[in-house]
């Protein structure tokens, strides 16, 4: 049997960043209100935007905002993004294992051009010469099912050789047991996953194969049996 390709979200799973997201952010930022914060963020998400001069031409003529205000506060954001994400405590370390044990990674994330850089910045050989489907790029976001999709097509995978781990039940837990992949689910904010782990321990929804209160306790052996027991 081929050794298993794990697949990570980036966003809270590897990299934490403020509470808020930059959508919401901007709507605050520029006093607009919550139906123009998802467009904005479908944009942020979907585009591979250059920096944050194309950001605020994008704000400026979609929205009742001055250009040189929308400039400002693309390029302010833009920077925090970058300054304040950190990665969580475990991260490298997990990562560092897998790739000891010649377990391949790969990654699959909604997330906008800055907060990427990070990830960069922070697992550069990661980013570059790993598999990343990442939503700005393929202009699509999870849980469409399309994403799981197409990340196993491009690593000629079959769905029982691939393990999706996350933080977030709806985005990737749920999506990833539909496609028929492995899945761990790092559950480090169960405040925020209430509501879903209560369907998954009342039957209501599939549980996953593996659940872990950190991404410091994801081992190699445990990746190896997930694949090895189906």
């Amino acid at each position: 049997m081929r050794a298993p390709v794990v697949f990570f979200d980036i966003g809270s799973t590897l990299i934490e960043g403020p509470a808020a997201g930059p959508a919401r952010r901007f709507a605050q930022t520029l006093g607009l209100d919550a139906s123009a914060a998802a467009v904005i963020r479908d944009f942020l998400f979907r585009t591979d935007l250059k920096d944050a001069a194309e950001l605020a031409r994008f704000l400026s003529s979609r929205f009742p905002v001055d250009a040189a205000r929308a400039l400002e506060a693309a390029a302010a954001l833009w920077q925090m993004q970058r300054q304040e994400a950190f990665v969580l405590p475990g991260a490298a370390g997990a990562i560092a294992r897998l790739k000891s044990a010649g377990i391949q990674r790969g990654y699959i994330s909604n997330i906008w051009p800055p907060f990427f850089e990070r990830f960069h910045c922070e697992f550069r050989e990661e980013a570059e010469r790993q598999p990343c489907f990442v939503s700005f790029r393929t202009g699509l976001l999870k849980p469409d099912p399309e994403v799981y999709r197409r990340a196993l097509q491009a690593c000629g995978l079959q769905a029982g050789e691939a393990v999706m781990v996350g933080d977030t039940y709806l985005n990737d837990i749920a999506p990833a047991i539909e496609a028929g992949m492995h899945t761990v689910w790092l559950l480090h904010r169960p405040g925020k996953e209430s509501s879903d782990l209560v369907r998954v321990l009342n039957g209501a929804a599939p549980a996953p194969d593996l659940t872990l209160e950190s991404i410091a306790q994801l081992e190699p052996r445990a990746v190896l049996d997930l694949v090895a027991a189906r």
